[in-house]
């Protein structure tokens, strides 16, 4: 695919309110990865991304996960509307797992609550996992049909290089996830 072809899904996906790609895998005819990070570098939107086997239901069972940067708290403004309407919503801290320094998940919960989202906090450890294992583990758990999840709080460099939280969600979950950079 060229480089415009690529870029045309960031710059485009400015004017809606979500972009929905499919989850990037090995297939040359599938979704691929360049797009994906386009729409999340590029458009300033949230994507959500679908899992290869379709849901009967979205956005009634949630999980946040937590960890305390800038991208997570945009994802999760973003989400807002989506939160307000869902049954469950579980904060998830990974203790030990890829976070930044910020306010904790019942923080979080506090503000979510006062905006009408029936949030509850939940903290875990990694338990010899990576974070994502832990997040996609707890999330299958509780029989969350929606992840909301920050993108790539660690550079692209660092993250092709020793993997990280957002590259095992997005090779591995199996429900839907909505991201933001």
């Amino acid at each position: 695919m060229r480089r415009r072809e690529i870029n045309f899904v960031g710059s485009h996906g400015r004017v809606f309110d979500v972009i929905v790609l499919g989850r990037p895998g090995r297939d040359p005819k599938g979704p691929r990865m360049t797009t994906l990070e386009s729409a999340l570098f590029e458009s300033g939107r949230p994507v959500l991304i679908a899992p290869p086997t379709p849901r009967p239901q979205i956005g009634t069972n949630v999980l946040i996960a937590w960890n305390c940067s800038t991208e997570q708290a945009r994802v999760t403004a973003f989400a807002l509307p989506l939160l307000q309407q869902a049954s469950r919503v579980v904060v998830l801290t990974v203790e030990g797992g890829a976070a930044v320094p910020g306010p904790t998940g019942q923080q979080l919960c506090r503000y979510l609550q006062l905006n009408g989202v029936p949030a509850k906090p939940m903290t875990v450890g990694l338990d010899g996992r990576l974070t994502g294992e832990a997040v996609l583990s707890h999330a299958k758990a509780l029989g969350c049909d929606l992840v909301i999840k920050g993108a790539y709080t660690q550079s692209r460099l660092r993250q092709m290089i020793f993997g990280g939280t957002t590259r095992y969600v997005l090779g591995n979950a199996e429900l839907p996830v909505l991201m933001a950079h």
